[in-house]
């Protein structure tokens, strides 16, 4: 039995529909399919209207806008105790049938499942990852990871990570000694749903870019936990 579990923002509400069907379509079929949004955005002032959601897919307000992070913290809280195996994914990529299953054939016990991911090596920084393995877990391509390991409350991003979650979330496992296996045949036929102006990877948020962003969250890690340190 697992989950699936992804956030949004206001500006792609609007345009969840083929997503949320992709994901209620897996084989086998998910027992819970989870949108997790907070009560109040951030980077998003104001109001907002949530559109009526498809049948199987369930509304959980997060009690705080973690951020993207959104997407893992918020579910793994709500799931810790009841399921066992939670996918996490973005909200603008549509997944083919055999996505889950290629995620969660491939886990070993102990251990989360990326179907993308890269090395702390290319931001300079000592790699822990073993053969088959990697540092940064991608969440776009979907993570499969138990919930109990980002349930704590510790798992809240400070201000300075919150632009980049694949590289928090990550952190947190690394610190607690979960390996992150890559699992490359669980990417196969996945596609973008939608293209608008609103992609992390170009986004400017509190006044850092990408790469900014990125070495302001592994900075934090390495300071908080000692994990991928400078050569």
């Amino acid at each position: 039995m697992y989950a699936i579990a992804l956030t949004s923002i206001p500006p792609r509400l609007p345009r969840l529909g083929p997503v949320l069907a992709s994901l209620l379509a897996q084989d086998p079929a998910p027992a819970r399919v989870l949108l997790c949004l907070p009560e109040a955005w951030r980077r998003f002032p104001g109001p907002v209207a949530v559109p009526a959601l498809p049948d199987g897919v369930e509304l959980v307000t997060a009690d705080a806008d973690f951020g993207p992070a959104t997407k893992a913290i918020a579910p793994a809280r709500a799931l810790t105790g009841h399921i066992d195996h939670l996918i996490y994914c973005d909200d603008d990529w549509l997944m083919p049938p055999g996505w889950a299953s290629a995620l969660l054939t491939a886990q070993r016990p102990g251990e989360a499942v990326a179907a993308s991911g890269w090395s702390v090596d290319r931001l300079k920084r000592q790699s822990t990852a073993k053969p088959g393995c990697v540092d940064i877990a991608q969440g776009f391509s979907g993570v499969l990871i138990d919930p109990r390991w980002l349930a704590g409350q510790e798992i809240a991003p400070p201000a300075e990570a919150r632009a980049a979650d694949d590289i928090w979330l990550s952190g947190q496992l690394a610190q607690q000694g979960v390996a992150i296996q890559l699992a490359e045949t669980a990417r196969k036929g996945i596609t973008p749903a939608f293209d608008d102006a609103h992609a992390l990877q170009d986004a400017v948020i509190d006044g850092r870019g990408r790469h900014a962003a990125n070495m302001a969250c592994v900075e934090t890690l390495t300071r908080r936990y000692g994990i991928w340190p400078a050569p």
